[in-house]
């Protein structure tokens, strides 16, 4: 038993190497920071811009306008005259947005039934998503004031202006939502789930670089070789490599699950957005089944490691792994596996990859019985994994360097 914990205390080091641990840390910093961004930006979009007003007109219209526009905005300065570029500067330095200019000659051309025009100067601090929604803001605002003026020069009252109101009942499989219409569902869902799987295929790729990596040193640097003659049985030898590796596996799985949670939870905020939420319960299933997932990689990355002769070589060894995670990415993201055709669902379904991305969707359908079929699935394969792994290295085929059809075919794609 102390050869065991000494050998599960030596993986368990290499694998808490900085090289190896960053990778898995970085991807749900980069999640949860990316779900509080997008979060930040909705709540910005909902907050008044800060604007200048210069009213030229001075007629009954123009100040129509200029009231609408102080009601829904912060305005930062405002004049009835005076040179728009030296306008700007000022709002900019107050940190406004835009400056709207109401020309002369305004309410005339409404009293005219002419369409009136203003003058829109902006400010773009960056070209980004936050830099967008400040524009629009402005754009909103606008419409907001043509829709008052409208409502005063005609007469009408707003249920004459916008006679047909849609009240959506949208159903969702067994979900019926009230007042959700399919686009707000649409643009929840894919704010909400479109990066789970291409967070699922780094966790699966990160996680099988990191143990083929390992067993490439080890050949490279001649240590498994020597660990290999030394009165160790090799069961005891896979089970230190595996459990070494799976605690660390169990340490990715709560962190990207973790971070998934947070992620989602930066758009649960009523409407489409809470109606696709999921609970406790849900993140905990969507965490075992990532965490079988890694032990099934981690123990297929030991097996694929064995025939690496070096770093470089184990590189290499990544690529079988690596279609098995980019193929249920891309699926996943586009379609949705339950209507696909059976033979395209079977071979998706067949990959245990598939089974981590898909369970939030499912979850969330309260399609259990597809979850936890993929569970018991996975477990399945990493138990196959293991046991596959542990007869590897009861062969002599680390000794003796023959690995038959599969290790050529391996050291032809390493060259």
């Amino acid at each position: 038993m102390n050869q065991f914990w000494r050998l599960l205390w030596k993986e368990t080091r290499e694998l808490l190497r900085p090289r190896y641990l960053l990778p898995i840390l970085m991807i749900p910093i980069i999640f949860v920071a990316m779900g509080q961004g997008i979060g930040g930006i909705e709540d910005s979009a909902g907050e008044q811009p800060s604007i200048g007003i210069i009213n030229e007109d001075g007629g009954e219209y123009g100040d129509l306008v200029n009231a609408s526009i102080s009601h829904n905005a912060s305005v930062v300065y405002y004049a009835e005259s005076g040179d728009p570029a030296t306008a700007m500067e000022t709002v900019s330095e107050a940190g406004g947005d835009a400056l709207i200019v109401i020309p002369d000659g305004f309410t005339e051309r409404i009293q005219q039934r002419t369409a009136g025009s203003v003058n829109v100067h902006s400010v773009v601090r960056s070209l980004s998503l936050s830099g967008i929604t400040s524009s629009a803001q402005i754009d909103q605002q606008i419409g907001r004031a043509g829709t008052v003026l409208t409502l005063n020069v005609t007469g009408t009252t707003p249920a004459m202006l916008n006679p047909i109101q849609s009240e959506h009942t949208t159903y969702l499989q067994d979900k019926t939502l009230n007042g959700t219409s399919p686009g707000a569902l649409s643009g929840s869902f894919a704010t909400q789930f479109i990066f789970i799987p291409v967070v699922i295929m780094f966790v699966i790729l990160f996680s099988g670089q990191m143990v083929i990596n390992s067993m490439g040193g080890e050949k490279e640097n001649k240590t498994l070789e020597t660990l290999l003659t030394m009165p160790v049985k090799r069961s005891t030898i896979v089970a230190a490599k595996l459990i070494g590796s799976a605690s660390i596996g169990l340490l990715g799985a709560a962190l990207y699950t973790v971070s998934i949670y947070y992620y989602q939870s930066s758009f649960t905020d009523g409407g489409a957005s809470a109606a696709l939420s999921l609970g406790i319960v849900d993140y905990a299933i969507v965490g075992v089944s990532l965490f079988l997932s890694l032990v099934g990689v981690l123990a297929l990355a030991l097996i694929l490691g064995v025939f690496a002769g070096d770093r470089q070589g184990a590189q290499m060894l990544l690529f079988p792994i690596s279609i098995l995670a980019v193929v249920p990415m891309l699926a996943t993201m586009f379609t949705d596996v339950a209507q696909l055709s059976l033979p395209l669902r079977a071979v998706l379904l067949a990959i245990p990859f598939t089974h981590p991305a898909i369970a939030p969707k499912r979850l969330l359908l309260n399609d259990t019985a597809m979850v936890f079929g993929g569970i018991v699935y996975q477990a399945i394969f990493a138990v196959g994994m293991i046991w596959l792994a542990i007869r590897v290295f009861n062969s002599d085929r680390l000794v003796t360097g023959s690995s038959g059809r599969v290790g050529r075919w391996l050291s032809r794609l390493q060259q």
